[in-house]
């Protein structure tokens, strides 16, 4: 064959493939307008024609764009076959393997999914979305370990269509959307997935929580094109909504065509109806804003955004009223949003934000998450049955937190998205995670003790080991205290809030500070010397300035640390209790510790208490110096208690008669009335009385053998509480 023949050949074998590859170009052209026209069903049909041929079976763009169609109509079977050929392709990037991935977890192969993953990381270290699942390989299981918590039920008012997106509103009603072709553009249907554009619809909220009676709203709201997620603002009165940018009447694309969406806002009536319409001031053709929730002052709003400049896909932004303006919106950060979509927020209790993302760990397609505005900052998912492999979003609460709606486009509804009544139900117990270290190193500290009182006044404690570390299973209540102590250290603590959502958590870290001296003892009741937990121990100094305080322990003791070389006042208290101070000193005694214990007794009329170590001369009635040292703690409780008043009784033994023991302790009570008005205590206050021995404690009476032990116990000082 001559040359010039096979050159003829060539070339003419170059021009019928030079054709064929432009039918193929023509053909993408056309898949593309309707892909750009959210007609994937028809773009899809191209695709595969053009797949088809064994020449371009293996073309990059068309199997991304082909699977990306597949994935939007929901066959993820097809989209996991295209996406796999692609990226066995070198052309393929670490999008179309965190595509593939999502699939795979869309279709419960979580398996595959982590391992996709790891595939990422050998391309990309940095990638965070493949880094934590690779780290958390069993997710999956973790995310549901929760389940029973959760109690999901389908609601009665969903229909075929598409129903998502409800939000609160006036009078025991709920707003959400739905493509079910009634009102405003019924007839006209959207190209993605042949339903009728989204309106917003009313429906009633049961005692039960149960949603019935639906109304389509009005043409004030509702338009030709979708509208959809609503927030309430009861201190303005102003309703606010998603709806493409439409106004008026007046369109508003972007410079490529497409219509995004937009917040819009008006003032309405309890039926739902919207008045002078407005479009929030940040709105822009170029890109979407949507999703709004307020606070409840109706002063801050958080919305979703695919603005330039954020994080990943759509982020999550918050603005400011300020003099009945808004202003200019913020980004949440990245602690918040991801690298993929963080869509429908919903802040309750101005503190917890809620919304959905497909950029975090979770079970596939978008997941719920949460986040304390007023903590730590960190995102949680919300876990199975609310979340699943498929997407779960626009979750909204009843103040309570417990009962409340989502919506979720998993197996077993009546249609394409529908809405679930939700509640959770608060775990009997959780699992506490913490660390004990030392204040000014803040090395662990090995055997601390870390207790945590239950509500029924039982504890739980557990050891810290050679890290520090100390792990408790406690009854779940919303807050906890934990607290640690260390021989030659003070006690310390934190406190946990938890939720009905979650059963385990890390405490932040007990911190113990090292001290010289300590003040410790222990707060018993008078009336059985059984210990007082609860009661409150203050360190005062002598100005009467408060240092510090503790709780008292379920055993009776405190502990509280005392700088050196200083005098101090030590007070106990409990509600209905007798408040009592006490003096105490670190001067260097030799002793670290300085105890002291505390004796409560009732803070009410008719109350009775001993006063120990009241003793007198025999037959006498004078003050002895060891007995005016019990009378001042008696003249202390006087004074720290001002409108108290008493009887001071004295009581006698049954030796003597009758008659000398009466005039005795007549005396004797006199004696010790007159030295407590001596220290400062208005005489007004103090009444004296003897009682002889007409009220023995014990057998004792006359003519009764008893020890000389058995007759002390009826030989005392006692004081009754005549007004408080």
């Amino acid at each position: 064959m001559s040359i010039r023949y096979s050159l003829i050949i060539l070339l003419l074998a170059l021009c019928c493939f030079s054709q064929e590859s432009y039918a193929q170009k023509a053909k993408l052209k056309v898949a593309q307008t309707y892909y750009d026209q959210f007609d994937f069903k028809t773009a899809i049909e191209i695709y595969r024609d053009i797949l088809s041929n064994p020449k371009f079976e293996n073309d990059t763009t068309t199997l991304r764009l082909a699977a990306d169609c597949e994935f939007k109509l929901a066959q993820f079977a097809q989209a996991e076959a295209l996406l796999t050929r692609l990226n066995a392709l070198p052309t393929a990037n670490t999008e179309d393997m965190h595509r593939l991935a999502d699939v795979y977890k869309i279709q419960g192969k979580y398996l595959e999914a982590v391992d996709t993953y790891r595939k990422i990381l050998l391309k990309n270290p940095k990638d965070e979305i493949a880094l934590e699942y690779s780290e958390t390989p069993d997710f999956a299981n973790k995310l549901r370990k929760d389940s029973t918590m959760y109690e999901l039920k389908n609601s009665e008012i969903n229909s075929a269509s598409c129903d998502f997106a409800p939000g609160f509103f006036v009078n025991g009603k709920l707003i959400f959307s739905s493509s079910r072709g009634l009102g405003v553009g019924a007839r006209r249907n959207y190209n993605w997935n042949e339903q009728p554009y989204l309106n917003n619809y009313l429906a009633s909220i049961g005692s039960d929580s149960s949603l019935s009676n639906v109304v389509v709203m009005g043409s004030d709201i509702n338009s030709r094109y979708h509208e959809g997620t609503v927030t309430y603002s009861p201190s303005d009165n102003l309703l606010y909504f998603t709806r493409n940018n439409l106004l008026n009447g007046n369109v508003k694309k972007s410079k490529d065509g497409r219509l995004y969406l937009g917040i819009y806002y008006g003032e309405t009536s309890s039926g739902g109806n919207v008045s002078d319409l407005k479009p929030f001031p940040f709105n822009n053709k170029e890109y979407t804003l949507q999703h709004p929730t307020l606070t409840s002052s109706g002063k801050k709003m958080f919305f979703s955004s695919n603005k330039p400049g954020g994080f990943g896909g759509m982020d999550l932004y918050f603005s400011i009223k300020e003099n009945d303006a808004w202003q200019e919106p913020k980004n949440m950060g990245e602690k918040i949003n991801s690298p993929g979509d963080d869509v429908f927020p919903f802040i309750i209790n101005d503190s917890t934000l809620y919304f959905s993302s497909n950029g975090r760990l979770g079970l596939g397609g978008l997941d719920i998450f949460y986040v304390q505005l007023n903590g730590d900052t960190v995102v949680q998912n919300l876990g199975y049955p609310a979340n699943s492999a498929y997407d779960d979003f626009g979750l909204v609460f009843f103040p309570n937190e417990i009962t409340g709606y989502l919506v979720s486009n998993r197996p077993g509804g009546k249609g394409d998205d529908d809405i679930y009544e939700f509640r959770i139900s608060p775990p009997d117990f959780i699992n506490i995670k913490g660390r004990v270290v030392d204040a000014a190193t803040l090395i662990p500290l090995k055997n601390a003790l870390v207790t945590i009182t239950n509500q029924d006044g039982s504890v739980v404690q557990a050891l810290t080991d050679d890290q520090g570390i100390y792990t408790l299973t406690a009854p779940y209540k919303s807050f906890v205290k934990i607290e640690g102590e260390k021989k030659d250290y003070e006690n310390g603590n934190v406190e946990l809030a938890t939720n009905p959502r979650s059963t385990d958590y890390t405490a932040s870290d007990i911190v113990l500070k090292k001290v010289s001296f300590l003040a410790t003892g222990k707060v018993v009741y008078d009336v059985d010397g059984s210990p007082a937990p609860g009661a409150i121990v203050r360190l005062r100094d002598k100005t009467g300035m408060q240092l510090d305080s503790c709780y008292v322990k379920e055993d009776g003791s405190y502990k509280l640390a005392l700088e050196d070389n200083k005098e101090y006042i030590l007070e106990a208290y409990k509600k209905d209790y007798v408040l009592l101070t006490k003096d105490v000193s670190s001067k260097s005694n030799g002793q670290r510790f300085v105890n002291t214990d505390f004796r409560l007794f009732k803070l009410e009329k008719g109350t009775v208490v001993r006063l120990d170590n009241i003793y007198y001369d025999y037959g006498k009635s004078d003050i002895r110096s060891d007995a005016a040292q019990e009378l001042n703690k008696l003249v202390r409780i006087l004074q720290d208690n001002p409108t108290m008043k008493i009887e001071l009784s004295s009581h006698t033994d049954a030796r003597g008669g009758d008659a000398y023991n009466l005039k005795l302790s007549d005396a004797r009570a006199a004696s010790a009335v007159k030295y407590i008005n001596s220290q400062g205590i208005d005489a007004s206050r103090l009444v004296a009385k003897g009682y002889g021995e007409t009220k023995l404690l014990n057998r004792c009476a006359n003519n009764v053998q008893c020890s000389d032990e058995e007759h002390q116990f009826n030989r005392r000082t006692e004081f009754k509480i005549l007004d408080i």
